[in-house]
């Protein structure tokens, strides 16, 4: 292969939710070499083993969001003791030199989705450096003041910095970028939307009755958990699924949820399109936030491609484009109202997946490279 090997520093594990970092991993990985480097939390299991030009490696990190808050503030009071702190980036930086060399990976390029390894240049100091903004990462939760700063030397240092979105764009010209990338989300149309006969029925969810609106993704800060017990209880004849991980602190909240609207957990990423070929009708109830302001939902061309109707809260810009395919409500009465229309006349799924179409992560994800490539010469 001629171009140059990819070392890709992502936000989550590879056995986490599949999402962005997944995608360019795989997608960069047709082409050349990858070296998937990813941290090591202790939700997700160990990644898998090595394919042909895509390795793993796990690295330890200061669990400063991790999701259980006690758990949190002991570690952010850890990550404010330099001697802890050093330590923990002096084994990063051992483990990566010792698997690059492994690998034999010379001059690589250094493909950052996130400031938290930024530190890890130094293994390669004549590397050239891409940043992907794919997250407003200083509106997690609270943010200390050292990933401001490294991702203000991302700006400076990247010779390529692409966004997903049109605020994670202008954000990064407030930061001195010039010309950020747009390289929005996508998704992986043959598996959402190319197979003639449906996937069997997950199992659990045919207790469910049918209409059945269903959300996928992480139920955390920006979920607006209010706003889908409402829509539960103005529609008891609808079946609300929910497939994704909840935050511990959400937990306890869902043990009172209506008897129409159930958790079924985290679910492996080749199911999820059973789970929406089984469905009417998809939702995204986020609360409007800075950090939601600067999504582009994967999960919508998801949804799109499978065919279903969406329901959404108005809090992306990114989602005026999709004015149509997603209908936008505000509040439980908009979405009750939405959703009934929705269901009692649903739009051909053709048209849905229409709206996706253009939105294949190889369609995406093909401007990036040709950019990674133009920076490694």
């Amino acid at each position: 292969m001629s171009q140059r090997p990819v070392i890709y520093f992502s936000p989550i594990p590879w056995r986490g939710l599949h999402q962005r970092p997944q995608h360019t991993a795989l997608f960069l990985a047709a082409s050349r070499r990858v070296l998937f480097v990813e941290p090591r939390t202790l939700h997700a299991g160990a990644p898998p083993a090595d394919e042909e030009n895509l390795a793993f490696l796990s690295l330890p990190v200061i669990p400063t969001n991790a999701r259980r808050p006690a758990l949190r503030r002991l570690a952010r009071l850890g990550a404010a003791l330099p001697p802890l702190r050093r330590a923990v980036e002096a084994r990063q930086v051992r483990l990566l030199a010792d698997r690059a060399a492994a690998l034999g990976l010379e001059r690589p390029l250094l493909l950052f989705g996130h400031p938290e390894f930024h530190l890890l240049r130094r293994c390669f100091p004549s590397a050239p450096i891409a940043y992907d903004h794919m997250d407003d990462v200083l509106r997690f939760g609270d943010p200390p003041a050292r990933l401001r700063r490294a991702l203000e030397r991302l700006a400076r240092e990247a010779r390529l910095v692409s966004a997903t979105s049109r605020k994670l764009a202008e954000q990064m010209e407030s930061l001195g970028v010039k010309e950020p990338l747009l390289v929005g989300n996508g998704v992986e149309w043959e598996r959402f939307a190319g197979k003639d006969t449906p996937p069997a029925e997950p199992e659990g969810l045919a207790d469910l009755p049918r209409p059945r609106a269903v959300y996928v993704g992480s139920v955390a800060e920006w979920f607006d958990l209010e706003l889908l017990f409402a829509l539960a209880e103005r529609l008891p004849t609808v079946a609300f699924p929910v497939i994704g991980p909840v935050r511990p602190a959400l937990s306890s909240r869902l043990r009172g949820a209506p008897a129409n609207l159930r958790c079924f957990g985290a679910r492996p990423y080749e199911e999820v399109p059973a789970w929406l070929a089984h469905c009417q009708a998809a939702l995204i109830p986020f609360r409007r936030t800075p950090l939601t302001e600067a999504v582009d939902p994967v999960k919508v061309y998801e949804y799109l491609a499978a065919g279903l109707p969406v329901v959404s809260t108005p809090f992306s810009p990114e989602l005026r484009d999709l004015a149509g395919p997603v209908t936008l409500a505000d509040d439980a009465s908009g979405f009750a109202e939405a959703l009934e229309r929705l269901l009692a006349t649903p739009r051909a799924p053709d048209e849905q997946r229409a709206a996706a179409a253009p939105r294949r992560w190889e369609r995406q994800l093909a401007c990036l490279a040709d950019a990674l490539d133009d920076i490694s010469n």
